[in-house]
């Protein structure tokens, strides 16, 4: 069964609601088929608004001709659209916070530290021209944002380490066993600024890395 087709203005803000009915989007009651042919696959007349109609297919598409302020057509439930405050909207891509850049003085000893002291993975660590290496580490695979250890070359680069953050801590490190955690790292070169606290949201310390960057090793209370 074919699905219906929405008509009418093409939305710059698809996801807002409409205030006025001249700002209404994508609500013209008029049929696909009973607009005129043109010599144009793709667009056909209305005779009413003495306007071509556009059938879209992207959202790319769709913002193209909202800039336009043009007609658009186009299948509702189509994989590049949902319907939303009578309106249809481009689908999200999907986003993620990937990778933080975190500077460092060396890359083989900044390495040590987070496999060892934290024990977290080595991702990538490939040469990229002379002096310069992509490295990367997380606390596994495809667990949440990795860090890319970036060797400072410049004065403000040096300036930067271990204060990417002004003092405040920086970075905040989940963990289901702090216990195991936290003695790993206070053997390993992990320098603590505080015992152990048991806040409502969970079991925390501050701890500085290598560099003098502070960071929270947290264990989440299951409800917080």
């Amino acid at each position: 069964m074919k699905k219906p087709v929405r008509i009418g203005r093409a939305p710059l803000h698809p996801a807002s609601t409409p205030t006025t009915p001249q700002d209404e989007a994508l609500a013209c009651t008029k049929p696909w088929d009973t607009l005129e042919e043109t010599a144009s696959p793709g667009i056909r007349y209305c005779g009413d608004c003495r306007k071509n109609v556009s059938w879209v297919d992207t959202p790319e598409q769709m913002h193209a001709a909202a800039m336009q302020d043009l007609c658009i057509a186009v299948e509702q439930g189509s994989l590049h659209f949902k319907e939303r405050n009578d309106t249809m909207s481009p689908s999200l891509a999907a986003r993620r916070l990937a990778t933080v850049t975190l500077l460092v003085r060396d890359y083989d000893e900044a390495i040590r530290f987070f496999t060892e002291a934290l024990r977290f993975e080595l991702l990538e660590d490939t040469p990229r021209g002379p002096g310069k290496r992509w490295v990367v580490v997380a606390p596994a695979r495809n667990a949440g944002a990795a860090l890319l250890l970036a060797k400072a070359v410049t004065d403000d680069q040096e300036a930067g380490i271990g204060k990417q953050a002004g003092g405040r801590v920086f970075l905040f490190l989940h963990t289901s066993d702090f216990a195991s955690d936290h003695a790993r790292m206070a053997s390993h070169g992990g320098r603590f600024l505080e015992e152990p606290r048991h806040e409502p949201h969970g079991t925390v310390a501050v701890f500085q890395d290598l560099c003098g960057n502070k960071w929270d090793l947290i264990q989440p209370n299951d409800d917080a």
